[in-house]
């Protein structure tokens, strides 16, 4: 088996939106980067993981991955919304070569090598990991056999219900997985809070 990961993100500059009321725009960015690098890092050490891609309609955020040693892919020509950006990505992979596909947000700052090979084993058992935020709301990492086995749902506030319902519909096995270091993730002012004080 052949496990990619992909991290869908925004261009740095246009990252971290919700933050705009406390951080300034070369802040936001500079924390964007930061927490997307602590991801790749984490990936990159992962045994775990064969590959790393981003998908982004960015090109400084393309450029900045390919000197990461990333695969840097675009946007899908007519890509409308995030969904739509990582299923492009996803049969992409899955022509690179990819047998399963490992989805991970670009900012979680607890996430660890353990988080990625607790993953990886459930991924061995099912034919869908989910890893919900702290809110049990959205998806924070999705884990996926064969690479294109389930369409995306990302970019709904309720995408851990959509995911999960959309997997049954579709006859899928699935494994919704809790963990903190996977669950927090940083979009809010009260987020930001919260790293600042670990």
């Amino acid at each position: 088996m052949s496990l990619w990961a992909l991290i869908p993100i925004k261009g740095f500059d246009r990252g971290k939106s919700r933050l705009s009321e406390v951080l300034a725009p070369l802040e936001r960015a500079e924390l964007a980067r930061d927490l997307f690098e602590h991801v790749v890092q984490v990936l990159r050490a992962s045994p775990a993981i064969n590959d790393i891609a981003i998908v982004s309609d960015s090109p400084e955020a393309r450029e900045y991955a390919v000197r990461l040693g990333i695969v840097a892919l675009s946007d899908a020509d007519g890509s409308q919304g995030l969904a739509d950006v990582v299923d492009g990505a996803l049969q992409e992979l899955e022509r690179r070569g990819a047998t399963s596909v490992m989805t991970c947000m670009s900012d979680l700052p607890d996430l660890t090598v353990q988080d990625i090979a607790s993953v990886a084993r459930q991924l061995d058992e099912s034919d869908v990991v989910l890893v919900p935020d702290l809110l049990q709301q959205g998806t924070n990492v999705i884990a996926v056999k064969p690479a294109t086995g389930l369409p995306s749902c990302l970019g709904h506030d309720d995408s851990l219900h959509r995911h999960y319902a959309r997997a049954r519909e579709l006859g899928l096995t699935v494994t919704v997985q809790l963990s903190s270091g996977m669950a927090f993730d940083v979009d809010r002012p009260h987020d930001l809070e919260r790293l600042r004080r670990r």
